[in-house]
């Protein structure tokens, strides 16, 4: 198309004489308005692309036309633009990840706009020097960190995004208050709401606490800030408990800490067990399997807790009682535990526990079948309320996990376990 002329098949001769200079007229590289004479050619739109009519005039055997080069299709400014933020955004989620594996030693200053915005159930401010104080605090570097808190971890289970300025992290923090004779450990789960400037710059953060700020199918909204401070306090208080078992605790790695259940990460582990329909007979097997009668003849110590299987009602699977033994995970280069003595064989076996997330509720009554039922049901709707998909009872309904020692007298810690199916960790 060439511009004023109702008869574009008339130039076609005039176009076929400048072979060399269409080449020069038609780069995609560069949007500009050539001009010889008159007026230049203005920058058209049509569609979604941009043409680039450079023009010319030219005389040509005694009569002047206007010459037009095939239009070229230049890549528009916003997928340019959206290319840039995704690439910005990409290099934000990385450095965020930095961060937190090494709580924000160093922050990442350049990640965020200097006016942030930070709230979380307890405090707000803004600036990034703030932010950094706060955070250096948290760690236990700066002056008052170092006085108050040891212990200090950070963990990010992982990071979402449902639109172009919003990202989402889900984290685990804890620290110990060692101005406390009994250094309590306290611990927060939640999620860090972020939102993005146009240069994927972090503009503001909000902080929500799993045991303060979860609402009824798993989203969150805002409390006040008592509510925050109480469960901080409550986490502070110091716990008159039962002596455990043994001195060593499966590790894990807490998910969720809300006010009526955990969710935790237990490792892969290798446990010893036995079927039981007496849960004495149960302890007097894996007893004797850990006091010696095993093929190395050594006083082994398990974890704890001691895992019973319950199965649902009705089914005829027998219950089973675990000891882990050995994460691998941890006991690196440690041997495997030994098997058990030929006598014991046909009671007590090893086997590889595979790792799961599990959601956990205590209780502290007794741990009788009805009672322990009780509290399954109780945590299974729990994990319905707040969006959790539990595995279905089809053989184990549940696990009756137990700590203490048997002839401890102080309050009990029994816990309930159900595996999950279903969650966003």
């Amino acid at each position: 198309w060439i511009p004023g002329n109702r008869h574009p098949a008339r130039c076609c001769p005039a176009s076929r004489k400048m072979p060399a200079l269409l080449p020069l007229l038609c780069s995609a590289a560069t949007v500009c308005a050539y001009s010889i004479g008159s007026k230049p050619h203005r920058l058209t739109h049509i569609g979604h692309s941009a043409l680039i009519l450079p023009c010319i005039r030219a005389k040509f055997q005694r009569t002047n036309t206007i010459l037009a080069c095939a239009p070229a299709t230049a890549v528009s400014t916003s997928q340019v633009a959206d290319s840039s933020f995704a690439e910005r955004k990409e290099a934000l989620i990385a450095g965020l990840k930095k961060e937190y594996d090494a709580f924000f030693q160093p922050m990442e200053i350049q990640l965020y706009s200097k006016d942030v915005t930070f709230k979380d159930p307890l405090i707000s401010f803004q600036g990034v020097e703030k932010y950094k104080q706060n955070v250096d605090m948290l760690a236990g570097v700066s002056a008052i960190g170092r006085a108050c808190f040891s212990d200090c971890a950070l963990i990010m289970h992982n990071v979402t995004s449902d639109s172009k300025l919003h990202l989402r992290t889900r984290w685990t923090l804890q620290f110990r208050f060692k101005l406390l004779p009994w250094r309590p450990l306290a611990q927060f789960t939640g999620v860090s709401e972020y939102t993005l400037d146009e240069n994927a710059l972090v503009t503001s953060q909000v902080d929500f606490w799993d045991s303060v700020n979860l609402q009824q199918g798993g989203s969150y909204e805002l409390k006040p800030a008592p509510a925050a401070f109480f469960d901080l306090l409550k986490q502070l208080t110091p716990q008159d408990s039962a002596q455990a078992a043994s001195g060593k605790e499966l590790p894990y790695v807490l998910l969720r800490r809300t006010d009526d259940y955990e969710v935790r990460r237990y490792p892969q582990n290798v446990a010893v067990n036995t079927e039981y329909e007496r849960r004495i007979d149960a302890l007097g097997a894996l007893g004797a399997y850990t006091n010696g009668a095993n093929e190395l003849g050594e006083e082994l110590v398990p974890f704890v807790p001691s895992l019973m299987s319950i199965p649902r009602e009705g089914s005829e699977k027998s219950k089973l009682m675990r000891w882990p033994m050995l994460v691998p995970s941890i006991q690196r280069g440690e041997a495997a535990p030994p098997q058990p003595t030929e006598r014991l064989q046909d009671y007590v076996s090893l086997e590889l526990v595979p790792s799961k997330v599990v959601a956990v509720l205590s209780f502290s009554d007794p741990t009788t079948e009805t009672i322990t039922r009780g509290y399954g049901r109780m945590l299974r709707s729990y994990l319905a309320r707040d969006g959790l998909g539990a595995l279905p009872a089809e053989d184990e309904e549940l696990q009756l996990a137990q700590y203490d020692a048997l002839n401890s007298f102080k309050t009990r810690r029994s816990e309930v376990w159900v595996e999950l199916a279903e969650h966003p960790w």
